[in-house]
């Protein structure tokens, strides 16, 4: 009987430990980091925000979209992210993300702007080329950096050094067999090494994507390693799990 009693003492003890030991965590979640470029609140990280993008690319910027604010606590602070676009050209719409601790210098993908055309030209005039390309989307991406950079660095050194690339997505006619869209994408890869960046490859048919890879052109890409036949094994594979619902 008493070593039920304690058993049962032991548990509550157990149990309280364990919802305080919660509520200390909800508490260090939610407590605040004190210190860095803002307050951990939107206003402060939406104008600490904005005022380094003016900084860096001497233009106005504003958000735009996809506005977040996320506290992690006492140690790593409050990171902020939105989408921004220079209040003269709201079309260029950037990411950008600053936080409290880790990244405390504004990290942004606002730099493609000055080269896009001129990268974004050579894949689009490869995809005329190529009849059984019935529709592409290109645009040109690279990471967020804390780095400046300017139209003056020009086209080679940015698509060297920024690790950006090239976002392809090549659409072909519906309703046609797994080895002439294989025949096709044979073709493809075999046309790219004329073109100077990573490029981020993507082909759809059926409103299925039936090829994905991330190609390095600029890092000696080797068209050899595909073949129709393994190349059609894969796009079997993607058309008979048919278009996601």
């Amino acid at each position: 009987m008493k070593t039920k009693k304690m058993c049962c003492v032991l548990l509550i003890s157990l149990w309280l430990l364990m919802l305080a030991g919660c509520g200390m965590i909800d508490n260090l979640q939610n407590a605040e980091y004190h210190g860095g470029p803002f307050e951990n609140n939107l206003e402060s990280a939406r104008a600490c925000l904005l005022a380094q993008l003016q900084e860096k690319y001497g233009i106005e910027f504003s958000v735009v979209g996809k506005e977040k604010l996320n506290n992690y606590g006492p140690f790593h602070g409050a990171t902020y992210s939105c989408e921004a676009a220079p209040v003269k050209n709201p079309e260029q719409v950037a990411t950008a993300l600053i936080s409290q601790t880790d990244y405390q210098e504004v990290r942004d993908d606002y730099a493609v702007y000055y080269f896009k055309e001129e990268a974004e030209a050579p894949v689009l005039a490869l995809c005329g080329t190529k009849d059984y390309v019935i529709d592409q989307r290109i645009s040109l991406e690279m990471p967020g950096t804390e780095k400046t950079w300017t139209a003056e660095d020009g086209l080679e050194r940015f698509l060297f050094e920024s690790g950006a690339y090239v976002k392809l997505v090549l659409r072909f006619t519906d309703d046609l067999d797994a080895e002439t869209y294989a025949e096709y994408l044979y073709d493809f890869l075999n046309s790219i090494d004329r073109l100077e960046c990573h490029l981020l490859l993507q082909a759809k048919a059926n409103k299925i994507y039936i090829f994905h890879e991330e190609l390095p052109l600029l890092d000696g890409f080797d068209a050899s390693r595909y073949s129709v036949e393994n190349l059609k094994q894969g796009i079997e594979t993607d058309l008979s799990m048919g278009a996601p619902q």
